[in-house]
């Protein structure tokens, strides 16, 4: 008999069930999936039965589900951000143990700061999946940056996929992946600079707007923010609309060291014997280290060591590697970029939780 109970949240229509965030447990020996909430008839219906759920468990209201039933570990699964925040919390007060999560966390800093109060104040570990945490790639980069194989750490680099969504969606929707990295390697950051260009030009007040899937305001089509973080490194994030320029390409982080730099870019992971790159005909080349097969089942199989994480800080009482506080974190990153690029170079973490560009919608100032 399995030792954990599993509840899912999804919402069909509204985000549904994410990057396999409801399927996951189906791969742990030691979870039961015991009920399933979906306010769309025909969307609970299927998970019930992709899931394996029974009739009597079935929920077309979320709320119901968790006053209902008894389960350690609920997954918040829309991808839409609308109901992240009622959802997180709701779970956090229901009696389970532990919370696995969809990105992008929230649509602002206060809502993100109500959903880990909720959590620590009823003794929940929550985690989110940033699943590249776990990528074969990503570890072999932490081994070798450990190993000094590419000496000091001088800058890091992000893109997004900057494609159709290039600019701020891709900001919010992929840059949370590459800001969960950019941590991973330097620490917090310490402040930001940024700025945002629409057509050309600087992006003014009158030019956010709500962005897709409920993620919140929305602003540019090309961004680039430099992050100041400890012992003098530096790191960069760029997103331009691109459209399908790129081919997929794009989106990933380059590490620059003294001696060295890894790319993880386009799922390969390449390296380059010296820490200052440019084309010559010298014996220095690109080597590649890792190829895109290293994860068979795709991003989604990155999600079970992820719970596997999650119920080993659970029950040993730690953060998990992909924390709800560290999301926040990359929330800070994204969100940072317009504050910086409306007041100049901004302090993080940030003394103003609205959204930075309240006032720069419709119009007014």
């Amino acid at each position: 008999m399995a030792q954990y109970r599993a509840a899912v949240i999804g919402h069909t229509g509204r985000g549904n069930y994410g990057h396999g965030l409801d399927t996951v447990y189906q791969a742990l020996d030691d979870v039961d999936i015991v009920a399933v909430a979906d306010a769309d008839a025909d969307g609970l219906a299927a998970a019930g039965e992709r899931l394996d759920v029974p009739g009597s468990a079935r929920y077309a209201d979320y709320r119901e589900m968790l006053d209902t039933e008894s389960v350690d570990i609920v997954s918040v699964c829309p991808r839409w951000v609308g109901e992240h925040h009622d959802m997180v919390i709701a779970a956090a007060n229901s009696g389970a143990r532990a919370i696995y999560a969809e990105k992008s966390f929230a649509q602002t800093l206060r809502q993100a700061d109500a959903m880990l109060a909720a959590c620590e104040e009823n003794d929940v570990t929550i985690a989110v999946a940033h699943q590249n945490r776990f990528h074969p790639h990503i570890i072999r980069m932490r081994e070798m940056i450990a190993s000094g194989d590419i000496g000091e750490v001088r800058e890091v680099h992000g893109y997004g996929k900057q494609d159709r969504r290039g600019g701020g969606e891709d900001l919010v929707v992929l840059g949370t992946h590459i800001f969960d990295l950019m941590r991973l390697f330097c620490g917090d950051p310490r402040w930001v600079e940024a700025a945002v260009l629409v057509d050309g030009r600087d992006a003014l007040a009158g030019d956010a707007q709500d962005g897709a899937e409920e993620v919140g305001l929305l602003m540019g089509d090309f961004l680039r923010a430099t992050y100041g973080f400890g012992d003098g490194v530096l790191g960069t994030f760029v997103s331009r609309r691109e459209g399908n320029h790129f081919g997929g390409r794009s989106m990933g982080i380059q590490v620059e060291g003294t001696e060295g730099i890894l790319t993880f870019r386009g799922d390969y992971l390449m390296h380059y014997p010296h820490g200052c790159w440019s084309p010559s005909r010298s014996d220095e080349e690109w080597n590649v280290i890792g190829e895109p097969s290293a994860v068979p089942g795709g991003i989604t199989s990155l999600n079970a060591p992820l719970v596997r994480d999650l119920i080993d800080a659970m029950e040993n009482g730690r953060e998990p590697q992909s924390s709800g506080v560290g999301a926040r974190w990359s929330l800070e990153m994204i969100l940072g970029v317009y504050a910086a690029h409306r007041h100049g170079r901004t302090s993080m973490p940030s003394g103003d939780r609205d959204h930075p560009l309240l006032g720069w919608q419709g119009g007014t100032v």
